[in-house]
């Protein structure tokens, strides 16, 4: 703890410093969506919204999309520091991954045949996104369901406006890692333009089990993953626009048995196929929006027979899981003055999935009854408005409800108010008090151990904070303290009649903590830095009528600190420094040679990476990026490796006319 104070005291004096020296030029803040759905100006927001600018994804082409959010204030990703086509977990303020909603483009994106609905990110390429927008906090009141924790909006890369633009990204590093990325895109007239974007990446690997005697005699597990997107705007009036879109992603992986448990022929698959349209119509004061988007998804995980693992139960199994969402949005944004802004609409979403297994085992061949979508469906229609208030003196202030109503559990109602007041564009100071919840998943509904008379879980979040800016908002200090409380949360519970379990609402999960996080730029030196303390805590209800609270962030630090520091050399030549530090975490895994879940400490770890780009011009660069530098162990996931030194090297096209 002590290590984290000392090196904070560090940052503070050089965030200050870089505030506090005179600007002559004042530079517009950047422009967001997610803050309200609607563009709007990043200082005019109460909200806590960290911002991954196109500069920054531009520098991190050598890492997956969840080692970048791994870095970011209140995240993490657990699986991240693994091989690829591990489980990437993603965790905000300490929840677990089914409280965070990712968005593309500002739509919801699930899987509904996974046990907590949350989107698998090995699917998604880092080459393809523009920008990303992670707002923190309740955001159930705009995004819907499982907006508890906060949302992470992924947004496309746009098309250009000149005739033609091609941007190629050729890399290869350690474990055999290569990866090639293409896009072109172009403007066909004034009103319509095109991209096509490939990414092709592929790894060798190392294998995903360790084994208890610490040398790495295990076979390696390889990645091969496909992303493909194509995008068309069309222009038809001043006042109307609409774009179509699909991709098309998939990978395969090789993937073990378990914590410590090798396998030579276990394969996992995954697929998604989205299909999208989107259209604005603006008037002077007026604008409506309106989005539609299917996503297909099929995974199967096949463990052939070819090789059993000595500790496994199964000498083959097969399963296979297809889901789809349906998703319909219409709102309107209202400028009723200058100053204060309407949005209200509405949204309807449909999901269905159907689950097979077949295993063989000493027993003899098991087949489970079949989860059919004609079964497992749900739906949810929502009605929400938000007022936004902007620059009334010092005062701004978002107010909002959302009505949900279920085809299971009923209706529920969630709320925002956010006020906020910022002086002289250089202080900040805000609150936010919202409600959100998180819909039982169609697997706690409908798979064997399911309950069809679940309720929706419920949070309240309070935050508090403030936040310092320079003179031309480059510059940034900001302190937020949060606190969310999440009712009626679903658990699985033995019970001792066939099935042997069901889910049922029982606990209460809390998280609350501090965050810390600081932008700054002096001179020819840039500085991001980032603090989380966090505390998880689970309060079970007793037989006896006494409730129990124990601290259950499993893998989770309850403190994190990033800290990346850049230097212009040169015009051409760019260097970062990036120091990761994770605190001691607990976690459990199933032990089998005592048969019984074991619980232990992680130990603390602290990383160094770097990286440096060179540009030849505006069309050519090179890069490096080193990670792990001094070659740490450590550990993620009990039972299973994580990367030490590795580096990636590349080399970036851009070309347009």
């Amino acid at each position: 703890m002590f290590k984290f104070l000392g090196v904070l005291s560090c940052i503070f004096c050089f965030v200050s410093a870089a505030i506090a020296q005179e600007q002559a030029n004042q530079n517009l803040d950047e422009v967001i969506v997610t803050a309200n759905k609607v563009s709007q100006k990043q200082i005019q927001t109460g909200k806590v919204l960290t911002v991954i600018s196109k500069e920054i994804l531009e520098r991190n082409s050598g890492k997956t999309l969840t080692e970048l959010l791994n870095q970011q204030g209140g995240l993490q990703v657990v699986g991240s520091q693994q091989s690829l086509g591990s489980n990437q977990e993603i965790s905000i303020r300490g929840m677990s991954n089914g409280y965070a909603l990712v968005l593309i483009d500002g739509v919801p994106l699930n899987d509904p045949s996974t046990i907590g609905n949350y989107f698998d990110l090995n699917l998604v390429s880092i080459d393809q996104i523009e920008r990303i927008e992670i707002l923190k906090g309740g955001q159930s009141t705009l995004y819907g369901s499982d907006a508890v924790a906060g949302v992470v909006n992924i947004i496309r890369k746009k098309n250009t406006d000149k005739s033609y633009a091609v941007g190629a990204n050729l890399t290869a590093g350690s474990f055999g890692t290569w990866k090639g990325a293409l896009s072109i895109d172009g403007a066909l007239s004034k009103k319509l333009d095109y991209s096509v974007n490939y990414t092709k990446l592929y790894s060798k690997g190392f294998s995903q089990a360790s084994t208890k005697t610490g040398e790495n005699t295990n076979e390696k597990d390889s990645f091969n993953q496909d992303a493909f997107r194509v995008q068309s705007n069309q222009k038809w009036t001043e006042q109307f626009s609409s774009k179509i879109y699909y991709t098309h992603e998939t990978y395969r992986a090789d993937i073990d048995n378990g914590s410590f448990s090798d396998d030579k022929d276990f394969v996992a698959t995954s697929k998604s196929d989205q299909l999208g349209i989107g259209a604005i119509y603006a008037l002077k004061s007026l604008t409506w929006y309106f989005n539609t988007h299917l996503n297909t998804i099929k995974r199967s995980y096949i463990n052939d027979s070819s090789f059993v693992a000595p500790d496994a139960f199964d000498k083959y199994s097969k399963s296979i899981y297809q889901a789809k969402t349906n998703f319909f949005e219409l709102y309107t944004s209202l400028n009723l003055t200058k100053k204060a802004n309407l949005l209200i609409g509405t949204d309807y979403r449909r999901q269905n999935m159907n689950e097979s297994y077949f295993s063989v085992s000493e027993y003899g061949p098991y087949q489970q009854p079949e989860l059919s979508d004609d079964l497992a469906k749900i739906n949810i229609w929502s009605a929400y408005s938000s007022l936004s208030l902007t620059q009334l003196g010092i005062f701004g202030a978002e107010i909002g409800g959302r009505y949900n109503k279920h085809s299971l559990y009923g209706t529920n109602f969630t709320y925002t108010i956010n006020p906020y007041i910022l002086l002289n564009q250089q202080v900040k100071v805000l609150t936010n008090i919202s409600s959100s919840f998180k819909a039982p998943t169609l697997y706690q509904l409908y798979s064997p151990y399911g309950n069809l008379d679940l309720k929706p879980e419920k949070s309240t979040t309070l935050e508090a904070g403030v936040q310092l800016f320079s003179k031309d908002q480059k510059s940034y200090i900001r302190a937020v303290y949060f606190n969310t409380k999440v009712n009626d949360v679903i658990i699985f519970q033995s019970i001792n009649v066939d099935p042997y379990g069901q889910y049922i609402n029982f606990n209460q999960q809390s998280s609350r903590g501090l965050e810390l996080d600081a932008k700054a730029q002096w001179r020819k030196w840039s500085l991001s830095a980032n603090y989380t303390h966090q505390i998880g805590e689970l309060t079970t209800r007793l037989a006896s009528g006494k409730d129990t609270t124990y601290q259950n962030l499993i893998r989770r630090p309850n403190n994190a600190m990033n800290i990346v520091l850049g230097h212009q050399l040169s015009s051409k030549l760019v260097i970062n420094a990036t120091v990761r530090m994770i605190g001691k975490r607990k976690d459990n895994y199933y032990d089998n040679d005592v048969f019984k879940v074991v619980s232990l400490d992680l130990k603390a770890y602290h990383l160094l990476d770097l990286y440096a780009e060179y540009k030849f011009d505006k069309n050519w660069k090179i890069f490096a990026d080193v990670r792990n530098v001094f070659d740490t162990s450590f550990v993620e996931v009990t039972g299973y490796q994580s990367r030490k030194f590795n580096a990636t090297v590349g080399l970036s096209i851009n070309l347009s006319k």
